[in-house]
Formats: structure tokens, sequence, C-alpha cells
């Protein structure tokens, strides 16, 4: 099976708006546009997954609405893609939505590093905002993956900048 673990896209601050609660923070105008420019690069890679697993974040959930809209895909919202997720979590997610082989969840640091770190058998995984890491699984347990690619944020768009360039037959906007 493939899995896409993609982190959120650039959110705002938590501020006096938001208070010390950090669910309601949303991205800003500049995340919105470089995740609409990544999920082009995403299309770019031929990623099709029918569902997009988020967490309930507001700010995931703009980021996976975004990729989803861009690669055809359903959202659905899951409190165990929430910050704190395990790879007990991680396994029951796609159990329950990963049906088609190939699964997204849009989450959070440090879970979306230590995922692929436990999953993969070790290293320092660095997922930005906005980055994307594609595993091959085999089994969801510690070592029981494969990392196919890690793309940080940068090169989805660029990717995006030809993909919006083929659709459109002019220059990206983004």
């Amino acid at each position: 099976m493939l899995l896409a673990l993609l982190r959120h896209g650039i959110a705002e601050d938590a501020g006096p708006r938001t208070g010390d609660r950090d669910e309601p923070r949303r991205l800003t105008d500049a995340g919105i546009k470089r995740m609409r420019a990544a999920a082009r690069g995403m299309s770019a890679l031929g990623l099709a997954p029918a569902v997009i697993v988020t967490s309930p974040f507001r700010r995931c959930v703009e980021t996976a609405e975004i990729v989803a809209a861009t690669l055809g895909a359903e959202v659905h919202r899951d409190e165990r893609a929430a910050p704190g997720m395990a790879l007990d979590d991680l396994a029951d997610l796609v159990v329950t939505h990963g049906g088609d082989g190939e699964l997204m969840v849009c989450g959070h640091q440090p879970d979306l590093s230590r995922m692929v770190a436990e999953l993969v058998g070790g290293g320092d995984v660095e997922m930005r905002k906005g980055a994307l890491a594609l595993l091959e699984v085999a089994s969801l347990r510690p070592n029981g993956a494969h990392l196919a690619a890690l793309y940080p944020p940068r090169a989805l768009r660029t990717l995006g900048v030809g993909e919006r360039h083929a659709s459109t037959g002019g220059p990206a906007e983004d």
C-alpha cells in the first residue's frame, strides 16, 4: 500500500484570537497559495488517493480540502490524526480508510516525523509545513515500510508549476 503523510500548510500563529487553543488556527494566505501549488505538484506525481484522512484541527482540514479538490479525493476528519497520533492510531486509520491501496493522512509534527522514522526503522526525518512523505507499506509496525520519497514543500510547488503550465497553457500564478 502507498501511504502518503502530509504535514499541514503554513498556519497563523496562536494569538489573541485563538488564545491558548491550538485547534482554530487557520492557514495563512501564503499557506493557502503554497498548498494549492503543492497540490498541483502532488497531481503531477500521479497521486490519486480516494480518501484524505485529516486531523480535525482547522489548519489540517483546510490543507486536506485544498489537496482533495486537486486530486479528486474525499476528506474524512478523524480524531486519531490529531496531535499525539501514535503508530497504533495510524494503523487504525489505514484499516478504516485505506481500502483502495493508497491513503493520504494530513497531520502534525512531531507525529509525522516520528511515524516515518518508526515505519522505516529509524533516522531523523524533517517534515516541514507542507512536506509530503510517501511510504510503501508492507506492514504497519516498526520497520514495516520503505520510504519511497520525501518531498519538501518547495519541491512540490516546483512540480506544481509544470502541472499548472501544462493544464492552462500559460505560466503559473503561484
